[in-house]
């Protein structure tokens, strides 16, 4: 069940419902962010039955409201990253006698590891499709210890950028995504020779790459050409 592959302090933003919840401890929750809309509420109560039913349980004090109503989408959107940002920062290593912050973890050097193909029931329908999971492991620089992370909750710690730069597990490669005006200028300065268009698996270690990777554009570098 999708509870019980949270991590610690990690977030469950069930699709389309306009809550987003958070583990705090072995089989409990938290409520931290719902929409004032009426449909959240009417979710609300019934993912409340369905998770206590199965012996969770929910912490619903101190839920941050966003207004359905009187912003736009747009706006309600920034809101609700702008918490889920902040709620990150206040992660630590899941190591309990290391307090380190896991925003002083070295994000550059996160591996992603493909966990397998899980059934996923498709929104609105009974039926089901296949779909890739992935963590992203990261190093605590204090007690070595390895944590492990769902891309969406690495992605609120360690930004958006950080999904700009790949290196592959062995670390013979390493990819950086560019812009449509990086390209443009590297080809006009025909400075592109390791300019390339990544699929799947890396083409020079066969190793799968992660779905955010795949179709980009991006500039490789081998690792003798690093620093």
């Amino acid at each position: 069940m999708i509870l019980e592959k949270l991590r610690p302090n990690g977030l469950w933003e069930p699709a389309g419902l306009g809550l987003c919840y958070q583990r705090i401890g072995d089989y409990e929750l938290k409520l931290i962010q719902q929409n004032t809309s009426p449909q959240a509420a009417v979710a609300k109560l019934r993912l409340s039955t369905l998770i206590h039913s199965i012996g969770w349980t929910i912490d619903e004090t101190n839920v941050q409201m966003i207004d359905a109503e009187h912003l736009t989408m747009q706006e309600r959107h920034m809101k609700e990253m702008e918490f889920r940002q902040e709620v990150a920062l206040t992660w630590p290593c899941t190591n309990p006698e290391c307090a380190t912050p896991l925003t002083a973890f070295d994000h550059e050097k996160a591996v992603w590891i493909f966990e397998g193909k899980n059934e996923q029931r498709l929104p609105n329908s009974d039926q089901v499709e296949m779909v890739e999971h992935w963590t992203v492991q990261i190093t605590c620089p204090v007690c070595d210890t390895v944590v492990a992370m769902e891309p969406y909750d690495f992605g609120l710690l360690a930004g958006d950028d950080s999904l700009l730069h790949y290196q592959v597990q062995n670390g013979e490669v390493k990819y950086m995504a560019l812009n449509r005006y990086e390209i443009i200028d590297l080809i006009d300065n025909r400075a592109s020779d390791n300019l390339i268009i990544v699929g799947t698996f890396c083409q020079f270690t066969g190793e799968m790459l992660p779905p955010h990777v795949r179709g980009s554009v991006v500039l490789f570098s081998p690792s003798s050409e690093e620093e």
